[in-house]
């Protein structure tokens, strides 16, 4: 009897490590940010890039929420509502679950973005419609905020923060002012000094850093540039890219700013609303909303340069197919957005907010080349507006 109880056990635990298609769990999880919902759809990241449904979701809050961000030792999350009045405040257990309320704090209203510093001492808020960041510190002992004098005066409406790596660095996108603003931190006090002002683009919408910190992307919905040949001109997508370094003064790339290719039937991407590089520095990948399509790039390990991922097309019944960027996000995708990859780099999770629903690609490690994973979308999701890796 003991050693059938035994064999029970150990094939209840192989059942949680494993699915049923024989991947096994990474210990990731993914959080989904519901917008017009009540909290976080989480998933299990497994070993082959495919997402499940984890037995912890939904995680329900409050209110809903517009981000989600964890402090770099996994003790506490933080969101933005997704009206950007409040930042909520919560305890992460050991199976991933929201665990404990710490508490909400009024920081609005139409707060924008927010990050937690590395050494898991300090969150940064940014204020756009009273150019403005507000700086909080976290008691390490219960993870409560306390606002670290007032709300500091930038100048800029920032519409996204980013920190570099080792949380020496702090980038601030503003679409509205066409800039990227950095700023150093000192550690100890988070104190921030505004160092250098970058001009990019006319409408650009996202910024990108590589997981190395070396390189930034900006994405931008509205620059184009217009290439003219002895047979046809064409207008192409802009993508900006730079180089960081330590002082926090970004310099533009050699051949900034990159264009994007056409999809096999010759029509050129519009609306690149996003953009994430590979955990490993060696691919970019851009979702164009205007023609709900991904667009590959190979970054240079020396300049960050971009390369637009090739391919060869293929013809079989009267249907040419090509494995060259960009890729068609799939059947059922109007308008991908938001967007993340794992740590072993084999999977692309596009978030859909109008279709309500993500989908999921496998990255060839080899060329950059995408491809729709089994199942291509997971549907059920509320306007999902975020999504979170941990």
């Amino acid at each position: 009897m003991k050693r059938l109880i035994a064999c029970i056990a150990g094939l209840c635990l192989l059942a949680t490590m494993v699915g049923c298609g024989g991947a096994s769990s990474t210990g990731t999880f993914a959080y989904i940010a519901n917008k017009t919902g009540s909290g976080f759809t989480v998933y299990t990241v497994n070993s082959d890039g495919t997402l499940t449904l984890n037995n912890i979701s939904p995680q329900t809050t409050p209110s809903a929420p517009l981000d989600l961000v964890f402090s770099a030792n996994s003790k506490w999350a933080f969101f933005l509502d997704a009206s950007g009045s409040h930042v909520y405040a919560y305890t992460r257990a050991g199976n991933g679950e929201l665990a404990t309320a710490i508490g909400s704090y009024s920081v609005g209203p139409d707060a924008s973005s927010l990050v937690v510093s590395t050494n898991s001492y300090y969150v940064y808020v940014a204020l756009p419609d009273t150019d403005q960041l507000a700086i909080y510190s976290i008691d390490q002992s219960t993870g409560q905020l306390t606002q670290v004098g007032s709300n500091v005066n930038i100048g800029y409406a920032i519409d996204q923060l980013v920190m570099t790596p080792g949380g020496s660095l702090l980038l601030g996108l503003s679409s509205s002012q066409q800039a990227i603003v950095s700023w150093t931190i000192t550690s100890s006090t988070g104190v921030l000094t505004q160092v250098a002002t970058q001009a990019v683009g006319v409408k650009p919408s996202y910024l990108a850093l590589s997981e190395n910190g070396s390189y930034a992307y900006v994405t931008d919905k509205s620059a184009t540039t217009t290439v003219t040949t002895s047979s046809s001109s064409y207008t192409t997508p802009n993508i900006y890219g730079f180089t960081v370094a330590s002082s926090g003064v970004l310099t533009a790339m050699a051949d900034s700013p990159f264009n994007e290719n056409a999809d096999i039937n010759g029509t050129y991407p519009t609306e690149p609303v996003f953009a994430v590089t590979s955990n490993d520095n060696r691919y970019l990948f851009v979702a164009n909303q205007g023609t709900h399509n991904i667009s590959s790039f190979k970054m240079s390990s020396t300049t960050g340069e971009l390369t637009e991922v090739l391919g060869t097309a293929t013809t079989v019944n009267g249907v040419t197919t090509t494995t060259a960027s960009p890729y068609d996000c799939g059947s059922g995708c109007t308008s991908p957005h938001y967007m993340s990859i794992p740590s072993g780099n084999n999977a692309l999770y596009v978030l859909d907010p109008a279709a309500g629903a993500l989908f999921q690609f496998k990255i060839d490690q080899n060329t950059g080349r995408l491809r729709a994973m089994s199942p291509a979308s997971l549907s059920g999701l509320s306007t999902p507006n975020w999504i979170t890796l941990k």
